[in-house]
């Protein structure tokens, strides 16, 4: 089977990194580390699901978080992440939190990230475990709920 690259109404390719072992991405946020081409284009979805398969090594995951471009800002803050909280009226239980899956396995298993129709979204690798071997990544992305 062939997958897309792309947002589209089936499981596709975001992106694919290939470095032996995978690594964790740049954390400082500018258009050098996270070109504009590499975004994808969630208007029209408030939600998509992110998955992984990691080739090689043995029991690898990577955990994987949603950046958000701001066009009009400099460089060096166009990138930035959101911090969901709670809705006004409800008592925080935690602090607020980065949109991020988590640590994901090969495994088929796919995580709702909330992207509230943002027209670049880049899904940045932000940890990855039991690296070792691992020869490629690639970020699975399916379109979740449908704005209104």
């Amino acid at each position: 089977m062939v997958r897309l690259v792309g947002l589209f109404d089936e499981v596709s390719i975001a992106r694919t990194l290939t470095a032996s072992p995978i690594a964790a991405e740049n954390a400082t946020l500018s258009d050098a580390n996270y070109p504009v081409a590499s975004a994808l284009n969630c208007r029209g979805f408030d939600t998509i699901f992110v998955g992984v398969e990691i080739t090689a090594g043995t029991n690898p995951t990577a955990t994987i978080e949603a950046l958000f471009r701001d066009a009009e800002a400099a460089d060096g803050l166009r990138w930035h992440r959101r911090l969901f909280g709670t809705r006004p009226g409800v008592t925080a239980i935690a602090a607020p939190a980065v949109q991020d899956t988590g640590a994901l396995a090969t495994n088929g298993d796919f995580v709702e990230l909330y992207v509230h129709g943002a027209p670049l979204v880049y899904l940045r690798v932000k940890a990855v475990t039991n690296a070792t071997s691992t020869t490629a990544c690639k970020i699975l992305v399916q379109p979740g709920q449908r704005r209104p």
